[in-house]
């Protein structure tokens, strides 16, 4: 029996013995023990083992825990991590747990570990059985897909871990941090205070559930990782993630209706950056390996947000990020140059916070409320301090910069500042150069600006607050607006359709291109459009082909057509799609080419459709091809092509409904339209102002926009790129 088990007897047999003792008829029946709690509570408090108020019911099992290690094992540096798990643990809460494991599931879990145990044993990972692994996925794959694994009994409720955790979970977890921390390479070296928040935490994302201790990951994964004899921290992680993801391939997709914590890990089913980082890093920590969780609020230009973990590399004393399951320490800076603030989740409670630094019933953003985070943006990207002026009478401590982000209604509140009421200044020390920021404060939910919108630029070392161009404080002078975008041309877009020019629309007699024929040459970027081309050449094909240029070998055309006048009487053809209008004056094409159709080199359009020059979506295309051809079963004449390049579809989509906003002290609305063409117009708009194009239909690509002084749309970042000084 060991202490522990002895501890927990002992407990036990103590409760038992007094409450069998207990005189008859004095309101203490075998059984029933308040007051003996009262008695022993009152030892624990002499032996200052005082817990956080938030504990109530569950103060037990927490005193359990500290008397173990105070007493039983006698060790101060557990008692020490003890204390640290349980004063911060109020701050600590779960989104789910199990509440009884399946059978099924875990055997099905115990399988997949043994399968893939039999066949990478005691193998390094450049020696790895690939070829036999796969024959061992697909076999297995095969099962599992015809049959459905039952999901497990989840409690969905929020759940306060002082109110959760067990003397049982907290033990475990410690014991095998200090395993780890005593013997494996990565982590003997660090400090008390390093251990306890890279090694000891028992969660890694904020209100993540699902918890489980460090030792049954220890147990599940250590044999893996192989801390102890892995060359470095890229070796440890590269077999962490080469272990997760085969055994993720192993299942693939099992049709489970709900998140099932641990077993999630064992096929394809539930699968996001914020699941790969918890378990990344939980599993990793459990197996010796100092990582931490770090995610960004949000990206400057792009939508969404990302979790990604962290690991200390002590042979240079810095800290290198990476995806677990997809990627290793030193690989570069995958996400960061269009990143915003960047912080850390500690276990520990940080006091410099907006939760501790506010005044008492300050209300605080949600992206920016949570006590145990860190901002680590300055080893990722640089960050500069800046002060603005603050005028405004108000009770508040904290002022914010908030950035743009479409799914948070245009502003999220991205880094914090203490407001000096007697200078009538707030200072952010966390500010990024180059970064639109709206400065705002919350006097009730609501936010309220305090400024106008900036971006800042860097002359040396010092920061300089750059206002808009083109915008104004009057709202009296008005205007109607056309638009064509919500978003910029990417780069990446205009790089691809730069690559198009040079490449041929060609024709062929015989069919076999032997006597091609240039019909076409693309001699002009096309637009991000659907658009006509007349062939400079006509006659009567067997084939036609789009021939890339040999320099750029890709048929980036992600849109083609390829037309005929009906009055050819073709019988393989169909209606054309409707080419783009960009603009009002457009509209008298539509009737110049309403005489035009499409040919088909197949029975039906629904046989063509598959192929992704035909399929209608902007962003796909043949781009592995050099060339995308039309074969006819006899020669036809085509007197015109129809086509777009491939890019992200941020034009105006007609039948999509959008609405403009301006920014004046907060987004207001300039009401909303659907798109007939490739196009909106606004009338009755404020003129001088940073717009956002809304569109309420679909997408997430979306970003601020001004109007300059030759009335054309000039995005934030993309088209003000003399201001972004990085």
């Amino acid at each position: 029996m060991n202490k522990k088990t002895s501890f927990i007897v002992s407990i036990n047999s103590i409760f038992n013995s007094v409450a069998k003792s207990w005189p008859s008829g004095c309101g203490m029946a075998y059984g029933h023990r308040p007051f003996l709690f009262l008695c022993l509570l009152a030892v624990v408090t002499s032996c200052q083992l005082d817990l956080p108020t938030e504990a109530e019911g569950n103060r037990w099992e927490l005193y359990r825990t500290l008397l173990y290690y105070k007493y039983i094992d006698r060790d101060t540096a557990k008692y020490a991590a003890a204390r640290f798990l349980i004063d911060n643990m109020p701050y600590h809460y779960s989104s789910a747990r199990i509440l009884q494991d399946n059978d099924t599931l875990e055997w099905w879990r115990a399988t997949t570990d043994s399968i893939y145990r039999s066949v990478v044993g005691g193998v390094r990972i450049d020696e790895y059985p690939w070829d036999r692994l796969h024959i061992v996925q697909k076999a297995h794959r095969g099962i599992i897909e015809a049959e459905t694994l039952p999901d497990v009994a989840i409690n969905r409720k929020w759940l306060c871990d002082i109110k959760e955790v067990t003397f049982g979970f907290l033990t475990d977890h410690i014991d095998n941090a200090f395993h780890v921390w005593r013997e494996s390479p990565f982590a003997r070296n660090l400090t008390f205070e390093e251990f306890k928040e890279y090694i000891l935490p028992y969660r890694s994302v904020a209100g993540y559930g699902f918890n489980e201790t460090g030792k049954r990951y220890n147990d599940m994964f250590a044999k893996y990782v192989l801390a102890d004899s892995a060359a470095d921290l890229r070796t440890a992680i590269q077999y962490y993630n080469t272990a997760v993801n085969v055994m993720r391939d192993i299942n693939g997709k099992t049709r489970r209706r709900h998140p099932s914590g641990i077993y999630d890990l064992y096929s394809r089913d539930f699968h996001d950056c914020v699941d790969i980082a918890n378990y990344g890093c939980n599993i990793l920590r459990a197996c010796g390996l100092p990582v931490v969780v770090e995610h960004n609020i949000c990206y400057r230009s792009l939508p969404g947000c990302h979790y990604h973990c962290s690991v200390y590399n002590e042979s240079d004393g810095t800290w290198q990020t990476f995806n677990a399951e997809s990627s290793l320490p030193g690989d570069g800076d995958w996400a960061f140059a269009e990143t915003a603030n960047v912080y850390r989740s500690t276990y520990a409670a940080q006091k410099d916070t907006p939760p501790f630094l506010r005044a008492d019933g300050e209300f605080v953003p949600a992206s920016l409320n949570d006590p145990c985070m860190k901002d680590v943006t300055a080893y990722l990207a640089k960050t500069t301090s800046v002060t603005l002026p603050f005028k405004v009478k108000t009770g508040n401590k904290l002022a914010y910069l908030a950035t743009f982000r479409k799914s948070n209604c245009g502003l999220i509140a991205v880094t914090w500042g203490l407001i000096d009421k007697k200078h009538g200044t707030v200072t952010f020390t966390n500010a990024m150069p180059g970064t639109l920021y709206f400065p705002v404060y919350y006097p009730n939910r609501n936010h309220k600006a305090f400024g106008k919108p900036f971006l800042i630029a860097m002359d040396g070392d010092s920061a300089m607050v750059r206002h808009l161009p083109y915008t104004s404080a009057s709202s009296s002078e008005y205007n109607t607006l056309m638009l064509t975008r919500k978003y910029p041309r990417k780069p990446s877009m205009k790089h691809v359709a730069e690559e198009l020019v040079g490449g041929r629309f060609i024709g062929s007699a015989n069919g076999d291109f032997s006597d091609a024929v240039t019909l076409l040459e693309i001699t002009k970027v096309p637009a991000p459009a659907l658009l006509t081309y007349p062939l400079s050449h006509r006659g009567h094909y067997r084939s036609y082909r789009f021939q890339s240029s040999a320099s750029h070998p890709h048929a980036n055309i992600s849109m083609l057509e390829w037309l005929a006048p009906d009055s050819h009487g073709y019988s393989n053809t169909m209606p054309a799609m409707r080419r783009h209008i960009l603009a009002p004056s457009d509209t008298a094409a539509i009737r110049s080419e309403s005489h035009l159709v499409r040919l088909m080199d197949a029975d039906s359009w629904d046989r063509m459709l598959w192929k992704a020059e035909y399929d209608g979506n902007m962003q796909t295309a043949p781009s592995a091809y050099p060339n995308i051809t039309l074969r006819l079963k006899e020669p036809q004449m085509v007197t015109h092509v129809r086509f777009a390049p491939k890019n992200a579809d941020n034009g105006i989509s007609a039948g999509d409904t959008y609405e403009l906003h301006y920014w004046g002290e907060g987004w207001r609305s300039c009401g909303m339209v659907m798109a007939d063409y490739e196009y909106v117009e606004f009338s009755h708009v404020p003129q001088g102002k940073l717009y956002w194009l809304e569109n309420h239909s679909r997408g997430e690509e979306e970003m601020p926009f001004l109007i300059d002084a030759q009335g054309r749309q000039t995005f934030v970042y993309y088209d003000l790129s003399d201001m972004r000084q990085e």
